[in-house]
């Protein structure tokens, strides 16, 4: 996992990153460089309106599929909308993936060393 660092554009890892104290999140990660630190975003579950959006995708998939087998309708229309849905879910997949971080307001004087 490797963030810039907004103050400073410097790039932290988790090699170099700065930890004062591991227990207390404002403390935990910061830049070397210029010694801002900043809090992660926790990864969470699913929220309701992403398992409506997965629900609503999956029964259209089921309503397509069937119209195609019921009405004789090329089965295009079927791997059409699965290529589609599956390039939509990619991209917000990765897009939910990006880490903003936030800075906690602590400041440390980076070692140089």
């Amino acid at each position: 996992m490797a963030n810039k660092c907004q103050e400073c554009g410097f790039k932290i890892t988790s090699r170099n990153q700065l930890c004062d104290d591991y227990r207390d999140p404002n403390k935990a990660y910061g830049c070397p460089e210029c010694g801002t630190f900043y809090i992660l975003p926790r990864s969470a579950a699913p929220t309701s309106k992403q398992w409506l959006l997965y629900l609503t995708l999956g029964f259209s998939g089921g309503l397509i599929s069937s119209l195609v087998q019921l009405n004789g309708h090329s089965r295009w229309w079927f791997w059409g909308y699965v290529v589609v849905v599956g390039i939509g879910l990619s991209v917000y997949y990765f897009k939910s993936k990006a880490v903003t971080l936030e800075a906690s307001g602590y400041r440390a004087k980076p070692n140089n060393d």
